[in-house]
């Protein structure tokens, strides 16, 4: 029937010659583009603390703060870590992994959009989507950084493929899968189960099952182990700036050329909807394209809401993939239905097509870099308050070989492992360490009595390394109270320049009182404390007991549901 998806063929479609060359091409550019963010590194010690060293999925030992945004991933990299592999292998398999199953929900959502080229009158298949997205910058560049991106890519796709067909299981279990990959795909994921529901008349079991066998008991135990709802990242990045926002959306669409492929498959989608008739197919799954635009776009209000992020592009993964394959067969539906007029539109025709759009999209890049990334030497400067992966390759210790297996991603320097070796009294020795063998160590030989530094900082790798050390984000991300500090951010994300005095208060109370409940009233009654943590106390107080709380259930679930203390501090204005 015109407009209806084809019916489920039970089978993965036959790759054209295009959506293989999409195949290579896009693992090669993953590879290429690959670097870590350093917030991963976040990741990489809760889960190190959890494996290595025996103090559970925290970030500092004692302290139940939930300071990654994504449960799922938290889980994934935990149990590829048990492997044994280092990171820069591992998330490398694993990107190259998720871009294979990425590619191939790709090409069977657009079979499901795109008119059968079996039938008569069809056409060869384009596959629009898989080519704006599998040769794109960003998307690629998401798959190798260390975080839930590559996860969140392929969520997108899955809703994509779920609501235009409802009946594939894989799909459900990806839709299902949605909230515990970052609460904000939770709005995707009503409006998918409603419109499902209301659509096809009977309860959408699986997705509802899968969310509840997998959010459910993550639910029960983040109240159980951090006596919250949602993660610490939640209250530090709950803020509105919709000016900031909105920049941030500008930025990835002009940089892929978003006005003008969206204004293009608007009006393409505009004359198929208005010219159904006999000699050719309309718009294939109108309503659920539309759907599918409402999921994007609830996410990337939000996005917009909270200011965007300080990376180009990764906020807005989920949105940037669902809108594009939504698109899917749009093009094929019009040349089906007009390319007869210009006598017809034979493969060789689909293939200049394609390899246009392919060439286009390969060679955009972001306004941040100098040239296109696949050139030597390209420079990185920041457009207003946002950055590209550049910057982060170009750093000193994330300066990894995209093509090599990287064996010294877990090495220590002799000037890193230097401050490792205070805690045995022992000189370190003048040749790199491997981070593994310091833990065995450190647990082998350090002292019964060691007590901990507490220090500060803001750039993650620094942090996973020093291990032996209690350490205070910055930007928050993973302290607490510096969380709970109705802080704007000076840009998405980043809070450090105005939250840097009190992270540096904080750490002087614990050298001198310890760390638990107590340190800061402590602090107070001796008169070692500033100002802010006087006038604050209770709210601190209330920070202090979910912190360091006791595991038990039903007094967490008090704490969890109580309206999150606010620490009142005064900061400078942001720039």
């Amino acid at each position: 029937m015109q407009g209806e998806p084809q019916p489920a063929a039970g089978r993965f479609p036959r790759p054209t010659g295009l959506e293989w060359l999409c195949l290579v091409a896009g693992i090669l550019l993953t590879l290429a583009y690959a670097w870590f963010l350093d917030d991963a590194f976040v990741y990489f010690r809760y889960v190190d603390n959890l494996l290595y060293l025996g103090r559970g999925l925290v970030f500092n030992e004692g302290e139940f703060v939930e300071g990654y945004s994504s449960p799922m991933w938290v889980l994934v990299v935990l149990a590829l870590r048990t492997t044994g592999l280092e990171y820069w292998l591992l998330l490398r398999v694993t990107g190259i992994a998720l871009f294979v199953v990425f590619w191939a929900l790709l090409v069977v959502t657009n079979r499901r959009l795109a008119p059968d080229p079996r039938a008569p009158g069809g056409v060869p298949i384009l596959n629009l989507p898989l080519l704006a997205l599998s040769l794109n910058y960003g998307v690629c560049c998401y798959f190798t950084s260390g975080m839930e991106t590559p996860l969140v890519q392929v969520v997108a796709v899955g809703f994509a493929l779920y609501l235009v067909e409802p009946r594939s299981r894989f799909a459900a279990v990806l839709v299902g899968l949605a909230p515990l990959v970052r609460h904000e795909l939770a709005l995707p994921f009503l409006v998918a189960l409603l419109w499902t529901w209301r659509r096809r008349g009977r309860f959408p079991r699986l997705p509802a099952a899968v969310c509840a066998a997998t959010l459910g008991p993550w639910m029960a135990f983040r109240v159980w182990y951090y006596a919250d709802l949602v993660p610490n990242t939640f209250h530090l990045k709950d803020q509105v700036a919709w000016g900031q926002g909105l920049a941030y959306l500008h930025d990835t669409l002009i940089a892929y050329g978003g006005y003008a492929l969206a204004a293009v498959l608007a009006a393409l989608a505009v004359l198929l909807r208005r010219s159904r008739g006999a000699d050719g197919p309309g718009l294939i799954a109108g309503p659920q394209r539309l759907v599918m635009l409402v999921c994007a776009g609830l996410v990337a209000l939000y996005v917009v809401r909270i200011g965007g992020d300080g990376r180009h592009y990764r906020y807005l993964a989920f949105s940037y993939c669902l809108a594009l394959a939504a698109a899917g067969g749009i093009v094929e539906s019009a040349l089906a239905r007009f390319g007869r007029r210009l006598g017809g539109a034979p493969p060789a025709v689909v293939w200049a097509l394609g390899l246009a759009i392919g060439g286009l999209t390969l060679g955009a890049y972001p306004r941040q870099l100098s040239a296109h990334p696949l050139r030597a030497n390209v420079r990185e400067t920041r457009v207003g308050v946002i950055r590209d992966a550049q910057y982060h390759r170009l750093k000193e210790d994330l300066a990894f070989s995209p093509w090599s297996l990287a064996a010294d991603t877990e090495v220590l320097t002799a000037r890193e492992a230097s401050m490792l070796y205070e805690v045995y009294g022992e000189t370190a020795p003048d040749h790199p360490v491997r981070l593994r063998d310091e833990y065995a160590r450190y647990l082998r030989e350090v002292r019964p009595d060691h007590a901990p530094h507490t220090i500060t900082d803001s750039w993650c790798v620094r942090m996973f390394k020093r291990f032996n050390e209690r350490l205070i984000h910055l930007d928050g991300l993973t302290d607490a109270y510096l969380a709970h500090m109705p802080v704007a951010a000076w840009r998405p994300g980043h809070k450090s320049k105005f939250l840097r005095q009190f992270g540096f208060e904080l750490s002087r109370i614990q050298d001198r009182h310890g760390w638990g409940r107590g340190v800061n009233r402590a602090a107070v009654e001796a008169g070692e404390a500033p100002t802010w943590v006087a006038d604050n106390l209770e709210a601190i107080e209330a920070v202090e007991a979910r912190i360091y709380n006791d595991h038990d259930f039903l007094a967490n679930l008090g704490l969890a549901l109580q309206r999150p203390p606010v620490i009142e501090v005064e900061v400078p204005r942001p720039e």
